[in-house]
């Protein structure tokens, strides 16, 4: 449900803006306005030097100039994303610190991406990816609510690290504060305020998981689990044993693909490529005989957001809701392997 949460702010957020963008048009250009709401219209200056009102938009309800309109807009969003927050925080609540037992504060030595770590390593990526999916739905909230593309980009992202935060110093109660998990939501938080800002770098990379339930985590719903303690079947978030993250470079966006010879331009727009991570029989806790095994490999996969722009060309909002799941979010199985390295743990691994 959480994943649906962020996911789906990220990608609905932006439909709405750019609907109300393309009707509010310079009254004498028919050039768009600068602003998505309508009931703020725009004032733009058709040549630079041109007297203030020569070339004036305006909207039914109002002007751009109409500051306390914007400013309940602006903090309409920040109270949506409030929400955003809230419905995390409670989710994090019963899927991590409900019934858990608090003491004083400990500093975790987790072992970053040791074999012998609780996670193998894949609970920093997964850090890395909520803290920037997070941050960058709330960009898109912001943006909507009359926020300019940089301060609701550093804001977004800043409001997402902080959050990570305050979950790490909860941690650190309940569990252990962990270097490497607040190095990580950094990395993700910096990662999310480049794409929300720099089109170009968006359009090359993205940060994506996919993801299929673990046979662990399923038995956890009908009540079936490992280790000394019960788990927590809320807790999709630590089912690492399904989650591959993939650091994907879209081919086709690369800098000199396009005068390439034509089939093999054609064929590369199509294809990803990209270094990818996973670990099995970590987390959730596996059968006792079970040995968990960590990834790293290169990887390849189809550029599905280019391949469902072109098929759902028609649809506009289709499109775009699927464009923006495919942004962070691959389907399972996907990612075909092409050289890697794996190992496994030899000892026992410590309980988180």
């Amino acid at each position: 449900m959480i994943v649906a949460t962020l996911v789906g702010t990220l990608v609905l957020a932006p439909i709405s803006i750019r609907a109300a963008a393309a009707s509010c048009r310079l009254a004498t250009s028919g050039e768009p306005c600068r602003t998505p709401w309508l009931d703020e219209g725009a004032e733009l200056r058709a040549l630079e030097g041109s007297p203030p009102g020569a070339v004036t938009a305006t909207t039914e309800l109002g002007s751009v100039d109409d500051a306390p309109r914007r400013g309940r807009h602006r903090l309409r969003s920040l109270g949506i994303t409030a929400g955003l927050y809230a419905g995390f925080i409670t989710w994090a609540h019963f899927a991590w610190y409900r019934g858990k037992i608090e003491h004083g504060f400990q500093w975790g030595r987790d072992g970053w991406f040791g074999k012998e770590t609780y996670a193998g390593g894949a609970d920093k990526l997964g850090h890395a990816w909520a803290t920037m999916v997070l941050g960058r739905g709330s960009s898109r909230v912001l943006r909507k609510g009359g926020w300019d593309d940089t301060s609701a980009a550093v804001l977004g992202g800043g409001l997402s690290w902080t959050l990570f935060l305050f979950v790490e110093i909860k941690d650190g109660y309940a569990y252990r504060f962990s270097t490497g998990d607040l190095v990580f939501n950094t990395a993700g938080a910096i990662m999310g305020v480049l794409q929300e800002v720099s089109p170009r770098f968006d359009e090359l990379l993205d940060f994506r998981v996919a993801y299929a339930p673990s046979d662990e985590y399923l038995g956890l719903w009908e009540g079936r689990y490992y280790g000394t303690k019960k788990g927590n079947s809320l807790n999709i978030a630590e089912d690492y044993s399904g989650q591959t993250y993939y650091l994907a470079l879209h081919l086709g966006a690369v800098p000199g693909v396009r005068t390439a010879p034509k089939p093999l331009a054609t064929a590369l727009e199509y294809l990803d490529l990209g270094v990818a991570f996973e670990t099995r029989r970590y987390k959730p806790d596996a059968p006792p005989e079970a040995i968990p095994t960590q990834q790293l490999f290169l990887g390849a996969t189809i550029d599905l957001q280019r391949v469902m722009d072109r098929a759902l060309r028609k649809q506009q909002i289709t499109r775009k809701v699927t464009h923006g799941v495919l942004e962070v979010m691959s389907p399972p199985y996907t990612i075909v392997p092409v050289v890697g390295a794996r190992r496994s743990a030899t000892g026992p691994l410590p309980e988180q």
